[in-house]
């Protein structure tokens, strides 16, 4: 008996010397080297150049990480003319320009959803490089544009920040999701017959206050909005209360016809307001992140 506790007792110090004798050479060893971060990739260059579905126009001293952007819905070079692009760079916001063959953005899965898919495997590739802040994608876009403005903010309740439709069609989109939420800001003239304000007879379908108000309902704001005059033949509707980081507004322009306010004739022919459609939404979404 004495015999085998002797042997166990020299098998547990065999084994704990073993133990001490790794942990002493694991201790010896120097750590693996860590491997260095991939270096970000540069920003594109100032100025406006052709990407793969679109135009993109890049502010000076971009960086990597950190720059809005906002899609702006036109044909091509086109959309420019309304002067979103000179004034977005010179406040350090990028400016993308998807493009279509087609006259028209596609406002309902009736009409088809390539459109969608398009400018969404756009906004992915555009992204995919590494520059621009992904928390701080605004869209816009006039009339007919602005309208599927309003369908890309629903078909992709998490992708942007805000959405400012400017005289916009809202009368033939779907019904948007409840978790499509983002701030909104609709500019509108009373004086647009293209898309009337208050939308068409019989039913007003597509009234601008209606549709407006169903975006506060899922921004979290309260039912009842306030109003100022900030300007003449101005009255600004802001919804109070909305969820932290969320606004909702519109802008109701007196006399104002149908165009981008600010851009000058033939669209819109009449702005009495005098008031700026880019400078109101470059003020919208300066401040608009996820």
């Amino acid at each position: 008996m004495l015999r085998q506790r002797l042997i166990v007792a020299a098998a547990l110090l065999a084994v704990s010397g073993c133990g001490a004798g790794a942990k002493r050479d694991a201790a010896a060893d120097p750590p693996p080297a860590q491997a260095d971060p991939p270096a970000a990739a540069p920003c594109p260059p100032a100025g406006a150049t052709d990407v793969d579905g679109g135009h993109l126009r890049m502010p000076a001293g971009a960086r990597p990480g950190s720059t809005p952007l906002l899609v702006v819905l036109g044909r091509g070079d086109r959309s420019d003319r309304l002067g979103v692009g000179a004034a977005a760079t010179k406040q350090g916001v990028a400016v993308l320009y998807p493009t279509s063959d087609d006259t028209f953005w596609a406002l309902n899965h009736d009409q088809g959803d390539a459109d969608v898919d398009a400018v969404t495997g756009l906004l992915d590739r555009t992204l995919a490089g590494g520059c621009f802040d992904a928390r701080r994608i605004s869209i816009t876009g006039v009339s007919n544009g602005a309208g599927f403005a309003a369908r890309m903010a629903c078909a992709l309740p998490d992708r942007f920040a805000a959405v400012v439709p400017v005289a916009a069609g809202y009368r033939a989109l779907d019904a948007c999701p409840g978790t499509a939420r983002a701030s909104f800001l609709d500019i509108h003239g009373t004086a647009d017959t293209v898309v009337p304000y208050n939308g068409k007879k019989p039913d007003r379908a597509g009234s601008v206050p209606r549709y407006t108000a169903r975006w506060a309902r899922r921004d979290g704001c309260a039912a009842s909005p306030v109003q100022s005059t900030p300007r003449r033949l101005v009255t600004r509707v802001r919804y109070r209360g909305c969820d932290p980081g969320l606004r909702v507004e519109r802008l109701r322009l007196a006399g104002t016809d149908h165009g981008w306010p600010g851009a000058g004739p033939p669209l819109p022919d009449h702005n009495p307001s005098g008031l700026s459609a880019t400078r109101e939404l470059l003020r919208f979404v300066a401040t608009a992140h996820r």
